[in-house]
């Protein structure tokens, strides 16, 4: 039986085959400015040794001085952004450790992480800077992250003998769907397969250069990247503007970029008006998006006519990638199909009344995750469902719980009606999410625009011209839906100021089961004449 390839052995391999290639490009800014001044070059020979110089760094602090013994689970948490981020993930394998990976807002309670840290028995705890306020509850080891690799005389220690059923890293999904987090144990012989599948992904020649817009530090599609040893560029902090997007794109010659739906749709719609935005995001040869639709076919439409190449990728925080378009250059529909190359997943009917979908994820795929994630029948089923709108062609219609079943019974697509209101409303509101579960109706919530963004089109309005302004662009699409299904008057339209509604922290998804709860009150209120 062949050796487990992991995503250290990714690493060593492709720093075997390309030492000098480019991995990493890090921003050096200026302090006067703020601005980039040039990218200092991380070759993979040089990722290579810096995980293995923490990793001697790690194993003595965790093993030698704190008798912490290997194959222990030690949670990381810091912004994930950075060069060290993603070395400080390798480096905890590296010295034979099972990195977990924590998402959290800087200044959270305690309480947000002790789940996962109770379910995955974690033994220490790693974290940079703006997250000292939580350790002081944390009741186990906890240690700041190193910000230099520094050389050090420690012993690089044997790896512990592992099997395909050993834990290998654990992550946390956001809670998009469930409002709560939960840890994703991801198995030796998922990452075998995961590794192994990387030359049917359909990837781009090898070292070209890639721009991650969100957390690089344990995404899964980095081994792809770190197997095609393509470079990463790393911006500034925090999400990237438009413009540091275009400088990055243009000084760096950037080939790839990923996103998630809610900032690309920010670069598109800057890219109507700005022609150096537009120039910037047509010559990159592929933008890769995943975390959903853009919601705005206005948007695709515009992205199709003017040459740039979206490329909708789809997969989850328990499998991975699943599916992929060919990009707009190739297809004007983009549809989602599966990876080049065997395909084990399928797609199972929600019922026999129904066109819907859903993906499951059989036990014997590559992709399927910890069987503590599957069902009775032995599959993964990922409650994401889907229309087949040509043979092998798949366009995706939300999850399970997007789908509300109202007052009488029926169901209601919630991320249809929200689609439709971002491409109409663009340039009033910056996001919506529909909420009203079992109630009689759907009630649209928007997040407005800040006022410096509304144009001389598009001028100021007080929260009750913004209600009638968005039920009227919206009226001919609800027009046509079933009455259970339609936002029918603007009082069934709630307005919250920018920024207040809740998202996750990765993908920045609103968390309609948060909504829903905190909008109780009033939701009670407008249905309180339809007991």
């Amino acid at each position: 039986m062949p050796p487990l390839l992991t995503h250290l052995t990714n690493i060593e391999d492709a720093a075997s085959r390309f030492p000098s290639r480019v991995a990493f490009k890090i921003p050096q800014v200026n302090p006067q400015t703020d601005q980039i001044d040039h990218w200092t070059n991380i070759t993979f020979h040089q990722f290579l040794l810096d995980i293995e110089h923490l990793a001697r760094y790690w194993f003595h602090v965790l093993k030698e001085s704190s008798d912490i013994p290997q194959q222990s689970v030690i949670a990381l948490c810091f912004g994930g952004y950075k060069y060290l981020d993603t070395v400080h993930v390798y480096a905890i394998s590296r010295a034979g450790y099972i990195p977990q990976l924590i998402n959290i807002f800087q200044n959270a309670d305690y309480n947000v992480i002790q789940g996962p840290l109770e379910q995955a028995n974690t033994r220490a705890f790693i974290y940079g800077s703006g997250y000292s306020d939580i350790v002081r509850d944390i009741p186990i080891p906890c240690f700041t992250l190193v910000t230099v690799v520094l050389l050090n005389d420690y012993i690089l220690p044997d790896l512990p003998h592992v099997t395909g059923s050993d834990v290998a890293i654990i992550y946390q999904t956001s809670g998009t769907t469930s409002g709560k987090s939960k840890i994703v144990p991801f198995n030796y012989t998922w990452m075998d397969g995961n590794v192994r599948s990387q030359a049917t992904k359909g990837r781009l020649d090898s070292g070209k250069v890639d721009f991650w817009e969100h957390r690089l530090y344990g995404s899964i599609p980095l081994l792809g990247t770190i197997y095609f040893t393509s470079c990463m560029v790393q911006f500034k902090s925090g999400q990237p503007s438009t413009s540091e997007l275009v400088d990055i794109i243009n000084r760096c010659q950037t080939r790839q970029l990923f996103s998630y739906p809610r900032m690309l749709r920010e670069h598109i719609r800057a890219s109507r008006t700005d022609p150096e935005t537009l120039r910037a995001l047509s010559s990159v040869d592929a933008i890769i998006y995943t975390g959903g639709g853009l919601g705005s076919d206005e948007d695709e439409e515009w992205a199709w006519r003017n040459g740039i190449n979206l490329v909708n990728a789809f997969g989850t925080t328990e499998c991975g990638g699943l599916l992929i378009s060919e990009g707009l250059r190739k297809s004007r529909q983009n549809y989602l199909k599966r990876f080049p190359g065997p395909s084990s997943i399928k797609f199972i009917p929600v019922s026999n009344d129904s066109d819907l979908l859903e993906l499951v994820v059989p036990p014997e795929a590559p992709e399927c995750p910890d069987v503590s994630f599957r069902s009775s029948d032995g599959n993964y089923h990922t409650n994401d469902l889907f229309r087949e709108v040509e043979p092998g062609g798949y366009v995706f219609c939300g999850r399970n719980d997007d789908w509300f079943n109202m007052r009488n019974c029926r169901l209601c697509d919630t991320k249809a009606i929200e689609d439709n209101a971002r491409s109409l409303c663009g340039d009033i509101i910056t996001d919506c999410v529909v909420v009203g579960n079992g109630r009689l109706s759907p009630v649209l919530v928007v997040e407005v625009c800040s006022p410096s963004s509304h144009s001389s089109v598009s001028p100021v309005l007080n929260e009750s011209e913004l209600k009638i302004e968005i039920y009227h662009r919206i009226r001919p699409f609800h027009s046509t839906r079933y009455p259970h299904e339609r936002i029918a008057a603007p009082d069934m339209i709630f307005v919250v100021p920018l920024g207040t509604l809740p998202r996750t922290l990765t993908k920045g998804t609103v968390r309609r089961k948060v909504v829903e709860e905190t909008m109780k009150e009033k939701l009670d209120q407008l249905f309180s004449g339809n007991v």
